[in-house]
């Protein structure tokens, strides 16, 4: 989804959309956006600078990582990103980033990329550990067995054979 900045000299600018995974270039392999994501954006222009606030919405299938099975987690982000013209930033040899650089983003031409705002505010909501209940009990360590559908018969109080010594220690002085 692109912005003509043209549009923005005589009024900002209300946009709403539904966009696919394949429309943000997402890889299935890597998040799996279930329906569209809904977007609603407000694009005003301040001299230069290009203001785009906006909400988004959608739901991604992630792999629980106690369990492995598939969840769905829903995602909600508002955003608020500054952009600059690169006009105003030649762009001739290394240039040394600033910290007010990390709050703004740059564009060439007359238009904006969209989809890659939204697309990193995606990632941004989502879980660094996606857990698909506060109650997973995850996988069992010794058979691979998922313990939220079936108990496993493996023992569960396994010792370390580099402790072993100690135990003999521990069963002597207990006797």
């Amino acid at each position: 989804m692109r912005i003509d900045v043209r549009d923005l000299e005589l009024k900002p600018l209300r946009y709403a959309a539904a966009l696919s995974q394949e429309e943000l270039d997402f890889d299935p392999r890597d998040i799996q956006i279930k329906g569209k994501v809904g977007i609603n954006l407000l694009v005003e222009r301040s001299g230069f600078d290009v203001r785009v606030r906006g909400t988004l919405r959608a739901e991604a299938e992630l792999t629980c990582s106690r369990c492995l099975e598939p969840a769905i987690f829903p995602i909600a982000s508002d955003f608020d990103q500054l952009y600059e013209s690169n006009a105003l930033h030649p762009l001739s040899g290394e240039i040394a980033l600033q910290e007010k650089d990390t709050d703004i983003g740059f564009f060439s031409g007359d238009t904006i990329e969209i989809n890659d705002i939204i697309r990193e505010q995606i990632l941004l909501a989502l879980p660094m550990k996606p857990i698909c209940r506060a109650d997973c009990k995850g996988l069992c360590p010794h058979c691979g067995k998922n313990l939220n559908a079936e108990a496993c018969g493996c023992e569960t109080l396994l010792s370390d054979p580099r402790l072993a010594e100690l135990s003999k220690i521990r069963n002597r002085i207990r006797s």
